[in-house]
């Protein structure tokens, strides 16, 4: 597990939450949103600094901490399958 805190985005839906990466791992990873929110099921999250986005399925969520299975990552620099067509958007903006 390597500690990070670095800003992204989680993207829920059609809903964009700004957040931390607080920790991750190849199989998991935990941020910390900014503001409570009931999510569930499978989101991407958007790392600002490394360019990468990360397909996952919500674990558990206390307060703000959420932790994440991660599934695939993909980079958002190239090429991007259209469904991380926002994600690239997102990425770009930050």
């Amino acid at each position: 597990m390597e500690t990070l805190n670095t800003p992204a985005a989680l993207c829920a839906g059609r809903m964009e939450y700004p957040c931390v990466i607080r920790q991750a791992s190849k199989e998991r990873m935990f941020v910390s949103i900014n503001r409570a929110a009931n999510i569930s099921g499978a989101v991407i999250v958007v790392d600002h600094a490394r360019g990468l986005a990360f397909d996952g399925r919500i674990s558990t969520i206390r307060g703000q901490d959420v932790t994440l299975d991660i599934t695939a990552s993909h980079k958002l620099g190239g090429l991007v399958p259209a469904r991380l067509g926002r994600a690239r958007d997102i990425w770009k903006r930050a």
